[in-house]
This record gives structure tokens, C-alpha cells and sequence, in this order.
């Protein structure tokens, strides 16, 4: 008969489970997959201006001192080399009292700037020790900077001297791409036109971006310095997203009277504006299968893509060089090479869709060297200010939110119906350089 009070196991055998049972836990969690990508964790809130910020962190920075720190302005209407003219003169010798430039003034305190800026934002980008002993005195200088730099003569005269007073290449073509940004004429460019210019940057603050780890005595520095720096800026006014974008129609290209070895090719497209985190990863895959099919044609010795993901009018840019035998060889035709550049944005003729291999490689290639910029908090302060951005349909919260299940379900068919909707293929427009 069954006696309810005698034990199931004796004391050695249940020590034996408990102790099987711990092992093949322990073994268990050794053999399991780590993530490969690590999850973000994103805090917002507002200056006492009212500038959004947006702290990006996660697990795998703890103990570490990099601090990133972007702020973005809208773009002002203004040319192209007034921009330029007074983000260099910012990074010059812009303290009062001084004739050493601001990266040299930063570089005792581990920290360094820069800026960028495209026909929709500009930025200012910081990269910061969190250090106590090296951010206080950092933010300190940061804030007399960035609230009333001086714009000095001498700074202007180098400036003037270096600059090709002719549009960069990239943004002659954006003009002609886009109709709503056309070419107007160039106002004198002057200190005073840079002074003024700085002013009404900091009046158009779109955001400001935190990427790193922060302690609570960190976390109120920082708060406490934007608080402060933030009297001098003000918020820009709300656009809506996904305004209306149009693109002049591609200008027929000349053909030229006899046979001109070519030097270059120029290509632009417009693309649509993202708003997926799918999307991103096709143009990431689409741009590598454009570098790679183009350089191993034998008639391109060198191509350059640029992509310029903005919020509102978005487009891609690429330069390809063409070598040496193809220029001795003067046998080939400017029509020959159009189709040779249009095949990289016709989806039947785009290798990576035709090639379910090539995808799955270029794909695998990606993963890899997302597994090890995901750790950078430089490549997700990059991400903000160039494809995420808050004015946007993919912000930064939305893409670290997303961004592993996307990866992980990413399939080939996602990949074809996301450049269907990217690339607005009427748009395209070359320029070949003879």
C-alpha cells in the first residue's frame, strides 16, 4: 500500500536532480544565442526653451565615458556658401581673446567638434569625455561658444580665400533635381551676413541628441548646461511631416557630334522619404549591390555613393570613374553608359533582386557590420542626424524600437516592395563629364 509519507527521493538522489538540474540550466544558457544586436533604451525631454532631447543609452555602455551630443537646426534660406562660410568660421578661432581654434581649445579635455549641413538641417556635433573631471570644464566652454562666438576678420580671409565660390558639385546636382530648391542668386557674403546667419540658426533648434551613458551627475550637467545654452536658442516652427516633393524632369542629355572618351559619370535619383526601419536596410543593401556591380563592370575603376536621407526630399548620389582602358579605348558611347548607370535603379535589371544569393550575402554582410557599429554611440549619433531625425517618419525612438525585429524577418520580398516605393525612377538625372 502506498505510504504518503514516505519521501520520493532520498536526500542524495533529490541533492543529485537539483544539482543535474542547475547544470543543464547553466549549460543552457551558455549554448543560447546571444542577441547580436543590442537593444537601445530611448529618454526624451525639453529644455527650458523647449528644444526636444533625446537620450539614447544602453546596457552594454555602462562604465564607459563616451558622451555624443548633436544639436540640429532647420535649414535657413540661405545659399549654400553663407552656410558654409559661417559653420567654418565656427569651427575657427571663434572664442573671444583667442587665436587657437575651437578643437584646439577642446583637445586637453578629450573632447572635439565638428559640423555638417544639407538642404534640410544643419548640424553641430560633439563628442564629449563624461568624465567629471573633463566634461564640466567641456560644457562651461561649450556654452560661451555656441551663445556668442566671434566671428573674427582674419577667419573670414581664410575662408574666403580657400572657398571655390562655384556650388560643390553634389549640391549643383540636388538643385537641379529638386524644383523647389532651385539656384537662386548668392547674397554678398560678408561677416555681417555670417553673424546674422548664426543668429537665425539659433533660432531655428530642431532638436538635441544625447547618445551615450550618463550617471545621474551627469545626466543634471548636461541638463543643467542645455538649460543654459538653451536661453540663447529658440525651437523652430512644427512642419508637417511628409510635405509634398516634386523633382524637375530629367533634362535629355546631350550626345556629342564624334566619339569623346568619358572621364565621368554623375548620376542622381530622388527617393521618397523613409518610414520604416525595412527601408533603411534596403537602401543600405542597394547602395552596396550599386558600389559592387558598378566597380566590377572593368569600365569603372572608382564609384561613390552618397546618400542623403532627409526628412522631406531625400535622394542619392554617385560618382563613377571611369578607367583608363575605356578612355583609350574611345569605344564607348554616352548611351551605352546611361544604360549601364540607369541599371542600378530598374528593378529588373538591379542584380541583388534577380539574385536571391547575392541578396542573402549582401544581406549576411550588413548584419556584420551592424553587430559592430550598433555598439558605437558615434554610428547611432550619425543615425539621428542623417536618417532618423525628429522631424521625420522614422525618428530615433521608432528605429531602435524596431530595428532588431526588422533584421531578424528582413526577407527578400521586403526588400523589392521597399525600393518599388524608394526609388522614384523618373527622376533620375546624369551629368557625364568628358
Amino acid at each position: 500500500m502506498f505510504n504518503s509519507k514516505k519521501p520520493l527521493f532520498s536526500r542524495p538522489a533529490l541533492a543529485a536532480v537539483m544539482v543535474l538540474s542547475t547544470l543543464v540550466i547553466w549549460v543552457l544558457n551558455l549554448t543560447a544565442p546571444a542577441p547580436r544586436f543590442p537593444t537601445p533604451k530611448v529618454e526624451t525631454w525639453k529644455t527650458q526653451s523647449g528644444i526636444p532631447v533625446i537620450w539614447l543609452s544602453q546596457e552594454k555602455w555602462k562604465n564607459t565615458n563616451k558622451l555624443e551630443l548633436r544639436f540640429t537646426f532647420k535649414n535657413t534660406p540661405q545659399s549654400a556658401p553663407l552656410t558654409d562660410a559661417t559653420l567654418s568660421l565656427l569651427m575657427a578661432d571663434s572664442l573671444p581673446l583667442s587665436t587657437s581654434t575651437i578643437n584646439q581649445r577642446l583637445a586637453p579635455l578629450a573632447a572635439k567638434v565638428s559640423s555638417d549641413y544639407d538642404h534640410e538641417s544643419q548640424t553641430i556635433a560633439l563628442t564629449l569625455n563624461s568624465e567629471p573631471a573633463y566634461l564640466m570644464p567641456t560644457l562651461t566652454l561649450m556654452s560661451q561658444w555656441l551663445s556668442a562666438p566671434a566671428f573674427k576678420a582674419r577667419a573670414f580671409d581664410h575662408w574666403n580665400r580657400r572657398f571655390n565660390n562655384t556650388l560643390p558639385t553634389q549640391q549643383t546636382l540636388e538643385h537641379i533635381l529638386f524644383a523647389n530648391t532651385a539656384a537662386t542668386s548668392s547674397p554678398a557674403i560678408t561677416l555681417a551676413a555670417i553673424k546674422s546667419h548664426y543668429a537665425q540658426l539659433t533660432q531655428q533648434a530642431s532638436a538635441i541628441f544625447v547618445i551615450g551613458e550618463m550617471t545621474k551627475q551627469t545626466q543634471d550637467a548636461i541638463k543643467a548646461s542645455l538649460n543654459t545654452l538653451s536661453k540663447h536658442f529658440s525651437v523652430a516652427s512644427h512642419t508637417p511631416k511628409g510635405a509634398p516633393m516634386s523633382w524637375q524632369q530629367p533634362a535629355p542629355i546631350p550626345q556629342a557630334t564624334q566619339i569623346t572618351p568619358l572621364k565621368e559619370t554623375q548620376s542622381m535619383l530622388a527617393l521618397t522619404p523613409l518610414s520604416s526601419v525595412k527601408q533603411w536596410l534596403s537602401l543600405q543593401i542597394w547602395g552596396a549591390d550599386l558600389i559592387d556591380s558598378l566597380s566590377n563592370q572593368g569600365t569603372f575603376g572608382y564609384v561613390r555613393l552618397n546618400l542623403t536621407l532627409s526628412a522631406k526630399h531625400p535622394w542619392a548620389y554617385w560618382r563613377a570613374q571611369h578607367t583608363e582602358s575605356l578612355l583609350a579605348s574611345k569605344q564607348q558611347t554616352p548611351a551605352a553608359n546611361e544604360v549601364r548607370a540607369r541599371s542600378m535603379i530598374e528593378l529588373a535589371s538591379i542584380p541583388s533582386l534577380q539574385d536571391s544569393a547575392r541578396f542573402q550575402a549582401l544581406l549576411d554582410q550588413l548584419k556584420s557590420q551592424l553587430a559592430q557599429r550598433t555598439l558605437d554611440p558615434s554610428w547611432w549619433a550619425l543615425l539621428a542626424t542623417s536618417a532618423a531625425q525628429e522631424d521625420s517618419s522614422l525618428t530615433l525612438a521608432q528605429f531602435a524600437s524596431h530595428y532588431q525585429d526588422a533584421i531578424d524577418t528582413f526577407n527578400q520580398d521586403d526588400y523589392k516592395a521597399a525600393l518599388e516605393s524608394l526609388l522614384i525612377t523618373p527622376s533620375y538625372q546624369e551629368i557625364q563629364v568628358y
